[in-house]
């Protein structure tokens, strides 16, 4: 014989007719049901008044709340949150005040909570991060322009099957996303057309930041590239990050995440209509997304064009009186002293500087920056010519404490940018 399973009203019910019934007191049934004579006197009570609907159990929840949020401001964080979609509280929080001229704007936890309940949001474990992210003798930028980082995300295909690779370059002082171009390849000639309309639009940048692939770079001296080569030829530093680091470049890569989820899921038919929605996409990240590491203001509050202007010409670089000027060959060779050197393919038809330093040795320069020196291995009982990267090792640079666009303590270092009219 299975055992009977009872609910929680039959047992109510039970106990009403058995008071009324006359042959128990409520104390003796109250003691056989494990309640208190105040919880049995009051369903007797309801039953009086309602009958069976009166045993029916009810909500504990305030007739009145007066601090719940209104509903006409839940209406909003809605649909803001269904405009974008990795917008959390915070910058939910700050829309409300920013855009929406709320002067007491529901907390980030309240926010949270009407996300869960309308179903807009998941509590998700936050996993630990694999990687340590760290200064390392980077740059620190203390003003628009001073730094730049540039990257590709990850190509994609689009609707007609053509392949898209997007090209973004991004200020990193204002976090400011200059550029965000949907280009067909990762070739030297096209991304060499992109940075000229960019710089002709924005100036130029004192140091360029970027990883150690195509075509930022390569396995030539210096790990320059033809690329690489044309920016310093404009005067910019270029700074190329540690292999396998991309926290290094954090800010780009988490710029990168919102990109993917917003403007590439699902990819558009084709090249031109991708585009146009890079551009929506990038208005909106400079102009309306609320900026944590800037205290909730946007890139565009703080970026302001350069004022180095592009050099369209091609002007020969000029190197100091004690360095000896060579041309390299259109197969990247240098001829010094009755010997060839592989300098390397992107250097060809390029002038680089030779100077004899005190140790005897010959530098190899491009404009300022120090490629290596010339040596000679000897294998077989003769001389082979070879030349090889002797990196400068430069001291680290002192940590700083981070600019105006990376937290509020860098505000007291440098003053904020007026923003752009």
């Amino acid at each position: 014989m299975p055992w009977t399973n009872v609910t929680y009203m039959e047992e109510i019910n039970r106990f009403v007719i058995l008071a009324r019934s006359g042959r128990f007191t409520v104390t003796e049934l109250c003691e056989q049901f494990g309640i208190s004579r105040k919880t049995g006197y009051k369903h007797l009570e309801r039953y009086a008044a309602l009958g069976l609907a009166g045993l029916q159990p009810r909500s504990h929840r305030p007739h009145h709340s007066p601090q719940r949020t209104d509903e006409a401001i839940e209406a909003l964080i809605l649909a803001e949150r269904r405009l974008h979609r990795t917008w959390g509280p915070k910058k939910l929080q700050a829309v409300l005040a920013r855009k929406h001229a709320i002067e007491q704007p529901p907390a980030c936890s309240t926010i949270a909570e009407i996300l869960r309940r309308h179903g807009q949001s998941v509590r998700r474990r936050r996993r630990p991060g694999a990687f340590v992210a760290g200064n390392d003798g980077l740059t620190v930028p203390t003003q628009p322009n001073h730094v730049w980082t540039v990257d590709f995300k990850g190509w994609f295909t689009l609707g007609n099957r053509e392949r898209c690779d997007p090209l973004t370059v991004c200020d990193r002082y204002s976090h400011y996303l200059l550029a965000c171009t949907a280009r067909p390849n990762q070739q030297f000639k096209s991304t060499l057309q992109a940075f000229r309309a960019l710089m002709r639009h924005h100036g130029l940048p004192e140091i360029i930041r970027c990883d150690l692939g195509s075509p930022f770079a390569s396995n030539g001296l210096g790990r320059l590239s033809s690329l690489s080569l044309w920016w310093i030829e404009q005067g910019i530093e270029v700074e190329f990050m540690r292999p396998a680091s991309p926290q290094e470049n954090g800010s780009h890569e988490r710029m990168h995440r919102d990109l993917k989820a917003e403007a590439i899921q699902p990819p558009s038919a084709n090249l031109a209509a991708q585009q146009r929605r890079f551009e929506r996409w990038r208005h909106t990240y400079n102009h309306d997304r609320p900026h944590e590491a800037l205290d909730q203001q946007t890139p565009a509050d703080f970026y302001q064009a350069s004022t180095r202007r592009l050099g369209e010409g091609d002007k020969p670089l000029v190197y100091p009186r004690d360095q000896e000027v060579k041309v390299i060959s259109s197969s990247g060779h240098l001829a010094h002293e009755g010997r060839n050197y592989h300098v390397g393919d992107a250097f060809a038809g390029k002038r680089v500087g030779l100077r004899l330093n005190s140790a005897g040795r010959t530098e190899l320069y491009f404009a300022n920056v120090h490629l290596g020196h010339l040596a000679y291995d000897a294998e077989g009982g003769r001389f082979t010519p070879a030349a090889y990267v002797a990196p400068l090792r430069l001291p680290p640079a002192p940590l700083r404490r981070p600019p105006a666009a990376a937290g509020r303590a860098g505000r007291e270092q440098a003053p904020s940018p007026d923003p752009l009219p």
